[in-house]
């Protein structure tokens, strides 16, 4: 009897590692106009989601198959219509995304500083402490940054509800400018040829009128019991690294302009890992930790690798129909009244439980043949994200809260939708004043 090919689980992961580094590698050399043609890293990329696909949970296949099932369908009514589709699309479409992400993943190695045995500061100031800790470490690490603080700061051995909402909405606020968030790397893919500085530069501004209003917005539930409210402990050499890949990521636009701003992105985050591991820990016990990283955390993305692969399948063949048929439009033109709109349409689904990374996906499709101002669009998207996200009961982060700190995610979206209504506010203002006076 011949011998069955069977590939085990602990070496699957392994392969799927390997192959997670290649796309890696493969999409940030293909963005400097260095390296091969992006399928290649595409293939890397669909390669690890099949040997991954048994880690994911039920809903998140179900909701790959839908989005990757409609795709298809779409490609195949195009091409019954006579049309050509674009086939290569499925292994570019979101390549460099994915890459990006990979890259930025390694990121978690750099902890937060701070004393843990130092007094956890009370008080209005902790509050504001806390909103600027989760939302500046939380741009560069991501939702590590979150778990960091809300281990530090939770009392009794649970996370009260305040708490919770603060590092969730400034978390998310960090969407609007960082290019270390998934946001912004979805918002150039699907708003091509928006300016990555300017964006970053219309985000922070946002931002920081966001964060205002998150504290405001607590302090006015909690009345006089912001004397209670249990912080963290920021310190400002906490910010050395978040400051030093913003400049990296700054100067590299500037110097490198020809190259595509998420392989900026991907390389200033890889160096600044294997710089800071090396001078903390020594050469050695660097390369070990970054190894480590690679081979058991990498599959860990897993849900998104797959959901942003189902999700280029989606897209292209949307496109790929649209070009076909054409499809009913509302808006003659895209200014600021219609982003103003397609921004509530956005926030609404994400109430509704439908992932950003489908919106986003569905606008970017059906706004094409208007042609859109790419810094506009691409503003609609992230403020899309750090809006949305926050009303969202099946968003990320009130999932994981949930699941770690026993907060109910449908709490958090209800306690935020005050604070995602005023931002929606400012956000429509921001979109008049870009749109009438900054493009």
């Amino acid at each position: 009897m011949p011998m069955a090919f069977k590939v085990s689980f602990p070496n699957r992961l392994i392969f799927a590692s390997a192959l997670l580094v290649m796309m890696i590698v493969l999409a940030t050399l293909t963005g400097t106009g260095y390296g091969p043609q992006g399928w290649w890293a595409g293939i890397a990329a669909w390669l690890a989601g099949i040997l991954l696909w048994q880690r994911l949970l039920a809903p998140q296949k179900r909701q790959a198959i839908y989005l990757a099932g409609i795709g298809l369908l779409a490609y195949g009514v195009s091409l019954f219509g006579g049309h050509q589709p674009a086939w290569i699309a499925l292994l570019t479409q979101n390549t460099a995304l994915l890459g990006m992400l990979g890259a930025v993943s390694f990121l978690q190695l750099l902890s937060a500083p701070g004393n843990g045995n130092e007094t956890l500061p009370q008080g209005r100031l902790a509050l504001w402490r806390t909103a600027l800790g989760a939302h500046l470490l939380g741009a560069v690490i991501n939702l590590s940054a979150v778990f960091i603080m809300a281990e530090r700061i939770k009392t009794n051995g649970g996370l009260r509800p305040e708490q919770a909402m603060i590092l969730s909405r400034a978390f998310l606020a960090a969407a609007l400018w960082s290019p270390f968030f998934a946001a912004t790397a979805i918002a150039m893919t699907y708003a091509p040829g928006a300016n990555p500085l300017r964006l970053a530069g219309i985000g922070a501004a946002l931002a920081v009128v966001l964060l205002w209003i998150a504290v405001r917005d607590i302090e006015i539930s909690l009345g006089k019991g912001i004397a209670d409210f249990v912080g963290y402990p920021m310190h400002l050499r906490s910010l050395r690294i978040p400051v030093l890949l913003s400049i990296l990521v700054a100067a590299g636009h500037w110097l490198l302009p020809h190259w595509a701003a998420l392989s900026i992105v991907s390389l200033a985050s890889l160096l600044i890992v294997c710089v800071a591991t090396a001078v903390e820990r020594g050469a050695k016990p660097a390369a070990q930790l970054i190894f480590r990283h690679a081979r058991d955390r990498l599959p860990g993305m897993s849900g998104e690798l797959v959901l942003f692969l189902a999700a280029g399948v989606f897209a292209s063949g949307l496109r790929s129909l649209m070009d076909l048929k054409g499809i009913w439009m509302p808006f003659t033109a895209f200014g600021a009244t219609e982003a103003a709109v397609v921004l509530a349409v956005m926030i609404l689904l994400s109430a509704l439980g439908i992932h950003a990374v489908i919106s986003i996906t569905i606008a970017s499709a059906w706004l094409a043949p208007l042609h859109p101002e790419p810094n506009l669009l691409a503003l609609v998207f992230v403020e899309s994200w750090a809006i949305g996200l926050a009303t969202g009961p099946m968003s990320g982060i009130h999932i994981a809260i949930q699941g770690r700190y026993g907060i109910p995610a449908n709490t958090l979206a209800r306690g935020n939708m005050r604070y995602c209504l005023q931002a929606y506010g400012i956000a429509v203002l921001s979109l008049v004043i870009v749109g009438k006076f900054l493009l």
